[in-house]
């Protein structure tokens, strides 16, 4: 990691503070006045997470005490004060672990003047020294650039006697930035996407050997539909048309799928995504339909159903192989009167959730409706996957309220025996910006941990990352959040739909009142004018734009057409220009949306900036030509006031 903050952490902070209460009774002094009389020993068999683990451990060590721990296998005569890490003869393994403890399960023992650090086989040993490292000595890996590590003469530690198996097995994210590096996900018990895992770390990937979604269109290609239009879907008439999904009752579709898969399973050790194509309606042929209707009107059902005849078939050459599939919008609700076999992973994506309630909120009705299916699907197996949200495709420098709901979001999945959990981030943006760090962190810490104190990690990565304005940053949070900013907002690609307002759309109506703009537009003000570092203040800034941003797309603040004290063609010009010289360039999913070498049209939303004016849709043509003639006309009948205004 490159920059590294080494602080002294005083009495008052994390590191020293818990140590007075253990002072006697078990607690080991591990270094004094610089020095150390304790060794940090492996097995001479050690894996290679054990060896990183025990090198991991001393280079911290090393950094917070100036002592050097020495690291010695154990072939080396035992000695009274020992470190030990992952499996060694310096104790039997089954007296630390419970016979099939998880690959990630974590174990902490401190015994007759030695520290036990290990856990499961797999990653075990290394999770417990970050653990270690973190909980008991107060290291912080805010981001890949911002690790916080305390230094001391006196380094004691109190008697441990810590387990913990993550609820969780499987965590793993797509976002840029600090989750791109291996040693990062690492030190957060992450299961690499953006970055590759290499065996030293454990590795732990999710294998999805070709596409991890949306893959029918691999079994049944629209380059046949010209010879067999039968393979694909029917509308309500009788028509066949290739965009809709493939009819899952066609025999000859389940042979293709089928054949796909025995090839598949003959060449990767990994797990096959059958899953719908996005976006597209299913078959409405007599046979489908009348499936469906047998099995709850859901889609799910002939989904559901073709997945567990392919796995079925599978089961019979490769016992181990899994087969990955989607609930997801259409398939979202399960069906009645059918299993999930063993050899199938349900993947329940909340996509028309809203951030802004909590998932079992009665009075929320698409977080109702979710509630509902999750608990349907938890019924129905125990390997259910979540691919989760926690950005605005369609703007991700849009200010994203969802840091304070996001606790009793993993929550409620753990509750619910959710098994796996992808959060599926702005993994194509490159430029931090907006609160981007920060929901990665506290994504990564509750991932881990559902019940961790996601305030204390709040406050200590705004100290950190902000600086001074870290209480400010904390502040705004909490007031854009319990304001009825962006109510009720849901991801989904190219909308924010409020759940009780009948989808009224963020980019269409802000909700956010003069006084809301004027009480944020004072806290980022308050923030920029604290004593910051370089980095601290491109970090302020960087709220500060997407703050901006958000009020460009929501015609509010200095945006406001409807005000003659406004200049939002002028604040849209200047907006682009600090966001460009911020480095940003993609502003939505899929390259729907950058900075192009042209200026955009400071009249319109950001969606539609390098639209052609021939080219919009005629709601969006009337509400700008409305909005420019009102700002026309507003500044004609008040520049009396304005020119007496500007004499003073």
């Amino acid at each position: 990691m490159k920059k590294t903050l080494c602080i002294v952490i005083s009495l008052v902070m994390l590191f020293l503070t818990a140590v007075p209460a253990f002072a006697n009774g078990g607690a080991l002094t591990l270094s004094s006045s610089g020095g150390t009389d304790y060794s940090i020993v492996v097995s001479a068999n050690a894996s290679e997470v054990e060896k990183t683990a025990a090198n991991e451990l001393k280079k911290y060590l090393d950094k917070i005490t100036s002592a050097s721990f020495e690291i010695v296998d154990d072939t080396a005569p035992a000695r009274e004060k020992e470190i030990v890490v992952g499996d060694t003869n310096r104790r039997d393994y089954s007296t630390l672990c419970p016979e099939g403890a998880d690959d990630d399960a974590v174990r902490i023992l401190t015994d007759n003047g030695k520290l036990y650090l290990t856990g499961g086989k797999a990653r075990g040993a290394l999770y417990a020294v970050y653990t270690f490292l973190e909980d008991w000595l107060g290291c912080r890996w805010f981001t890949h650039e911002l690790t916080v590590v305390p230094e001391t003469t006196e380094l004691t530690v109190p008697a441990i006697d810590y387990y913990y198996e993550p609820c969780f097995k499987l965590r793993q994210t797509y976002w840029m930035f600090s989750t791109m590096y291996s040693d990062f996900c690492a030190v957060h018990k992450l299961h690499g996407i953006m970055a590759y895992l290499p065996e030293e770390y454990g590795g732990g990937r999710y294998e999805l050997a070709v596409s991890s979604v949306h893959t029918m269109q691999q079994f049944v290609p629209k380059s046949l539909f010209e010879t067999h239009p039968e393979y694909f879907g029917s509308d309500e008439n009788g028509n066949r048309n290739p965009n809709l999904q493939p009819c899952l009752t066609n025999s000859d579709v389940f042979d293709l799928a089928l054949a796909y898969a025995k090839d598949y399973f003959s060449k990767y050790n990994a797990v096959l995504s059958i899953s719908q194509n996005d976006g597209a309606d299913f078959c409405r042929c007599e046979k489908c339909s009348e499936f469906i209707k047998a099995h709850g009107n859901t889609d799910s059902a002939v989904m559901l159903d073709f997945v567990n005849r392919v796995a079925d078939e599978i089961k019979k050459d490769y016992p181990q192989a899994k087969i990955e599939t989607l609930a997801y919008q259409r398939t979202q609700t399960p069906p009645t009167g059918l299993t999930v076999r063993d050899n199938v992973v349900i993947r329940l994506c909340p996509i028309s959730t809203c951030t802004l309630h909590t998932l079992d909120d009665p009075s929320c009705p698409p977080n109702k409706k979710f509630s509902g299916d999750l608990s349907g699907w938890s019924d129905l197996t125990d390997k259910l996957y979540i691919w989760d949200y926690s950005t605005d495709f369609q703007y991700y420098y849009a200010l994203y309220p969802n840091i304070t709901t996001l606790q009793g979001r993993y929550q409620y999945y753990r509750d619910n025996n959710v098994v796996s959990i992808f959060d599926h981030g702005c993994g194509e943006v490159t430029v931090p910006a907006e609160f981007h760090e920060l929901r990665i962190y506290l994504v990564l810490k509750l991932l881990w941990d559902p019940d961790t104190d996601i305030e204390k990690h709040i406050s200590e990565f705004c100290a950190a990352y902000y600086g001074e304005a870290g209480d400010d940053i904390i502040e705004f949070i909490e007031n854009f959040e319990k304001s009825d900013a962006g109510f009720n907002i849901r991801t989904f690609k190219e909308c924010h739909n409020g759940c009780q307002d009948g989808g009224i759309s963020l980019l269409n109506n802000s909700s956010l009142s003069s006084s809301d703009v004027k009480k944020l537009d004072s806290i980022i003000e308050k923030a920029k004018s604290r004593e910051l570092t370089d980095d601290q203040c491109r970090a302020v800034e960087g709220v500060e734009l997407s703050w901006r941003f958000f009020k460009n797309a929501t015609f509010s603040g200095e945006f406001n057409w409807y005000s003659p004290f406004t200049d939002p063609e002028g604040a849209t010009a200047q907006l682009v220009k600090d966001m460009r010289d911020y480095g940003i360039v993609l502003l939505a999913e899929n390259w729907s949306l950058y900075f192009r070498d042209e200026e955009p049209d400071a009249r319109m939303m950001p969606t539609f900036w390098y639209r052609d004016e021939n080219d919009l849709p005629p709601d969006i043509l009337r509400d700008m030509r409305l909005r420019v003639f009102a700002h026309g006309l507003l500044k004609t009948l008040f520049a009396p006031v304005l020119f007496i205004a500007n004499l003073f």
